[in-house]
């Protein structure tokens, strides 16, 4: 997200941290009310918008695809539910940016389990970084190590799992 973005992010978190800190519980349900509002509002107002640009047709199905892959408008869409691309498909397409370091295993009631394919140092670091910013709607992240490869297997490494028959 562009640095404008975050600051912006980052004042309304300090604006609702104050909002929860006010000690008059009336007060506080009414600027919890405000915002909730203020939130249904927009959101209808995008799927209004939507709507009125789906209905111009293909142009209006590329502007959507547009809105989808810009960030600030996707992180929007994201918030009212009203992103055109499901939670699998999102993470399909982070994961491809990241040269096939990591394999989507599945998407269950939004929990999103991830394989890596090796384990390079800081990759389920970046992986999860270029996740939480292209799937914010996800409820969590499983990132699973890399499988061993098939091959060789020391005995010493069997320890006592090693049975002798006789």
């Amino acid at each position: 997200m562009a640095d404008a973005s975050k600051e912006r992010v980052q004042r309304i978190d300090q604006l609702v941290e104050q909002v929860d800190a006010i000690p008059d519980p009336e007060s506080r349900a009414s600027a919890h009310a405000l915002m909730e509002a203020i939130l249904e509002l927009h959101g209808a107002g995008l799927d209004r918008m939507l709507e009125i640009v789906l209905d111009s047709g293909e142009s209006g199905k590329a502007a959507l695809r547009r809105f989808a892959g810009d960030e600030l408008i996707a992180s929007l869409l994201v918030l009212h539910d009203l992103h055109p691309d499901d939670i699998e498909t999102r993470v399909q397409r982070a994961l491809a940016k990241m040269s096939g370091n990591a394999e989507l295993i599945g998407v269950f009631e939004g929990v999103v389990r991830i394989r890596l394919a090796n384990s390079h140092c800081g990759l389920k670091e970046s992986v999860e970084a270029a996740l939480r910013e292209a799937v914010p709607d996800a409820a969590e992240f499983v990132i699973e190590e890399a499988l061993p490869t098939a091959g060789f297997v020391p005995v010493e490494s069997l320890g006592s799992s090693l049975v002798t028959v006789g």
